[in-house]
């Protein structure tokens, strides 16, 4: 896992599927048991964001591919 610092000083993980795949379940496994904490609402905010990202990036080359 790499950790880089964007230009407006956020610091992300970069890392392959596989490492990926091994923290998902641990983490996934925290949110369920402690929905409420600081961290499990983070990471559905950060999820919902992405997907709602993913779902308008999609929405636009089906409109190009279309149109």
């Amino acid at each position: 896992m790499q950790f880089i610092v964007t230009p407006g000083g956020e610091e992300v993980a970069i890392m392959s599927a596989r490492e990926a795949l091994i923290l998902e379940g641990p983490l996934s496994l925290y949110v369920i048991q402690n929905p409420d904490s600081n961290i499990a609402v983070r990471v559905r905010r950060e999820v919902s964001s992405a997907n709602e990202s993913r779902q308008a990036r999609m929405d636009e080359v089906v409109e190009r591919a279309t149109a």
